[in-house]
């Protein structure tokens, strides 16, 4: 990638650019320390030219410009976006490659290893194999430093075709946007490529950052956070840091995709929510008010599946952290209302359930799902998640992120997309084999890659394809997987 990401003496700043500096969300190191690529799988041979004009399109539009944005350091050694006037050919909304490989993917040495759904719950393959489709060849994603000498945008668009399938790349650095910020950007790209521009709101406005009174607390918190007196003190905090910090940066890790058909995941989810209703009407409760979702039934398995596996002590605590976005709890507030002006950006608070590694191998699966569903209903309110970040100024660590639980813990981590509805976008309008009756044209495989962070046991939860298949991915230190697949194996075994 020495063409697109060459490491070349700073850019001179181009006059006539929007300079904007970075918001809250965006000035940390555990957003500038991912370059992200998301590769969309499609069973059909799509048009590069149709996707490219269609996302540079919706770039150029008023209010999505950002995305279209150059990352540069000014003289005080501060990052700051630099947005062009106006799109060129020299200097371009996005990024764009296509590669035309000329062959069956079945053929290719690493779309033949595209995975594919069996009919229980499996680890299918490695993510890490379609790196070659996802990045040009040979390149290390060196997170935000690879953009800060290059004037290139910060998103960009890799067409991979075959002669049988397409694999679309979308590839940005974290700072344009996280998970639901990538929602609406899919979204706008769609109804580009649908020809109903009408249809896609203007962003609001981002200057100035619409967070920064979470920034600044300029707006005190009015209440305490539900975790406060389990926030890990300084000492704990070393502790734990060095041991997370040694998986992180040190030991080895692997990579895996995990399927969970519906036919697994579905009769976990009605037995649970019937043993839940049990429990209200027992204790004398309305049991039509028990609620839990797909993702999490989905997430305590994973839970189970991980802890079950490691062979802790029962009393250690297992901390699940859970990334939520905020634009639903401050709408109406710091920002619009989304269906209006959505903030593209990005905008992610955490939920944590604090439990023991006992409890999680002991208890049914149920009472696990209601803790992570708990743990999201209360701390998921526009005071909580004031209280949080009212942590986070007082911690002094300079990231965006507190740590509840203590110092001989064990962290997972998850981050759901399913809203993003990546395995919802229709992409019909680019197929070459244009047909009489347009039919859907969607993903039948999403993954992710993104680098140089690879935390251990950071779970991305993609969502559900069109029959129904859950995908989800995650490193683990070298050697876990296999232990991983151990414990999936008696569940299964336990659950037959």
């Amino acid at each position: 990638m020495d063409m697109l990401f060459g490491r070349k003496p700073a850019v001179e700043t181009v006059p006539g650019d929007r300079v904007l500096p970075l918001h809250f969300f965006e000035n940390s190191l555990l957003v500038q320390g991912n370059n992200m690529a998301v590769s969309l799988v499609f069973d059909a041979v799509l048009d590069p030219e149709k996707l490219r004009q269609s996302l540079e399109g919706l770039v150029k539009r008023e209010g999505w410009q950002r995305l279209g944005g150059r990352l540069r350091k000014n003289a005080s050694g501060n990052i700051e976006w630099h947005i062009p006037a106006e799109f060129t050919a020299d200097r371009p909304a996005i990024t764009f490659a296509h590669v035309d490989h000329g062959m069956p993917a079945a053929s290719h040495p690493a779309a033949s290893r595209i995975p594919k759904p069996e009919s229980q719950p499996a680890v299918v393959g490695d993510p890490d194999d379609l790196e070659g489709l996802a990045w040009e060849p040979g390149y290390k994603p060196n997170g935000i430093k690879d953009y800060l000498n290059s004037d290139i945008p910060v998103l960009g668009l890799r067409v991979n075709s075959f002669t049988d399938k397409t694999v679309v790349v979308l590839q940005w650095q974290h700072v344009a946007f996280d998970a639901l910020g990538m929602q609406y950007v899919i979204e706008g790209w769609s109804a580009m490529l649908w020809g109903k521009e009408a249809d896609i709101p203007t962003p609001c406005e981002i200057d100035p950052d619409p967070f920064d009174a979470l920034a600044r607390g300029t707006r005190p918190a009015t209440e305490e956070h539900i975790l406060a007196e389990k926030k890990v003190g300084l000492v704990s905090l070393v502790k734990w840091g060095l041991g997370y910090g040694f998986d992180m940066l040190v030991r080895a890790k692997e990579n895996r995709m995990v399927c969970v058909p519906e036919t697994y995941w579905r009769p976990q989810l009605e037995k649970a929510l019937e043993e839940l209703r049990a429990e209200a009407v027992a204790a004398g409760e309305d049991p039509s008010k028990v609620f839990l979702t797909e993702n999490d039934i989905l997430t305590a398995w994973i839970l189970r599946c991980v802890v079950g596996q490691m062979g802790m002590d029962p009393n250690r605590t297992v901390a699940a952290s859970i990334a939520m976005s905020l634009r639903k709890a401050f709408e109406g507030d710091l920002i619009p209302a989304s269906a209006e002006h959505p903030y593209v950006g990005n905008a992610f608070g955490w939920a944590n359930a604090i439990v023991t590694a006992g409890d999680i191998t002991s208890k049914p699966l149920s009472w696990l799902a209601r803790q992570l569903r708990r743990a999201i209903n209360e701390q998921g309110t526009r005071a909580q998640h004031e209280a949080y970040y009212a942590l986070v100024r007082s911690s002094g660590t300079g990231l965006p992120i507190v740590i509840f639980g203590d110092g001989g813990m064990a962290q997972i981590g998850f981050s759901n997309w399913s809203k993003a509805g990546l395995f919802d976008l229709d992409f019909a309008p680019a197929r070459k084999d244009s047909q009489d009756v347009i039919v859907p044209c969607r993903p039948s495989y999403v993954q992710e890659n993104h680098g140089p962070v690879k935390p251990g046991d950071g779970f991305f939860v993609f969502g559900k394809d069109a029959k129904g298949n859950y995908w989800t991915s995650a490193y683990k230190v070298k050697g876990q997987w296999e232990k991983f697949e151990e414990q999936l194996k008696k569940d299964l075994e336990m659950d037959a």
